[in-house]
């Protein structure tokens, strides 16, 4: 005997990745790691654009941008994510990749490169 909804398999669409569209281009090693930070620690990240490859990007920079480029795209971004105000969003350097919980950093120096800190999401 079935029931209704599960008499039937749930559909799965593959989305092509380039067809994506991101706010940040980093993410960290594993999702709710901000959960066991203080405002103080750092954590490493690591570029989308390595993981999806050249050809699959959406709109992250290329492989082979430059810092310059990465920087300006990542800064679009940025405010796209800043519209929306997420209370759990912290910082990054998509230069330096590291990220950081506190978002009253935002827009404050890197402590490694001194460019202005972006938002950054941890889910």
């Amino acid at each position: 005997m079935r029931f209704w909804p599960f008499n039937r398999k749930p559909k799965v669409e593959l989305i092509d990745a380039s067809a994506i569209n991101y706010t940040q281009v980093d993410f960290t090693e594993y999702f709710d790691q901000n959960l066991s930070l203080s405002p103080e620690e750092w954590v490493p990240t690591t570029p989308m654009n390595k993981m999806l490859g050249h050809d699959n990007r959406g709109n992250l920079p290329a492989l082979d941008a430059s810092d310059h480029e990465i920087y300006r795209i990542a800064l679009s971004l940025s405010e796209i994510r800043e519209q929306f105000a997420v209370p759990d969003d912290g910082v990054y350097c998509p230069i330096c990749h590291i990220a950081n919980i506190d978002i009253s950093n935002l827009g404050k120096e890197c402590p490694k490169c001194e460019r202005p800190l972006l938002a950054f999401g941890w889910s």
